[in-house]
């Protein structure tokens, strides 16, 4: 078994005094509730056989507390500041990354959004996992 860290958002809840007593009856007792901005999220250190599973059982309670609109937040586009929070490197480290100066072949953006470039994710993980700095286990969810 795996520990798998990752974060579902649950566009759909609205963060109420009766909103963790909910999800627990549902069987969600290894997350963190957390919100911000409106937004509220579950935070998971999920045991499991495989990423796959560590999710789909995660999604599946949460489905049972009622709340359907979930996005897996370790899916999508990152900044390089993300980049540098889920890897535990420091945002130095990535732009160096980002700009072939320490390393090569780094992921080119997907997006540019005014000043910031913006990056899948997946291919991220997936080069950062090639290059030993992340566990296997972050890139497996990467790349449900």
């Amino acid at each position: 078994m795996n520990v798998y860290h990752f974060t579902i958002l649950m566009r759909d809840a609205v963060y109420q005094d009766d909103l963790e007593d909910k999800l627990f009856a549902a069987g969600l007792d290894d997350a963190l509730l957390y919100s911000k901005n409106n937004a509220v999220c579950l935070i998971f250190d999920r045991e499991a056989e495989n990423a796959k599973q560590a999710v789909e059982t995660a999604m599946a309670q949460i489905r049972k507390a009622g709340f359907t609109d979930l996005i897996l937040q370790e899916t999508g586009f990152v900044s390089l500041s993300e980049i540098a929070k889920r890897s535990g490197l420091t945002r130095s480290a990535i732009t160096q990354y980002a700009s072939g100066k320490r390393e090569s072949n780094f992921p080119r953006p997907m997006f540019i959004t005014g000043d910031s470039a913006l990056y899948s994710w997946r291919e991220t993980a997936q080069w950062l996992y090639q290059h030993g700095k992340i566990s296997q286990s972050k890139v497996e969810i990467a790349t449900l």
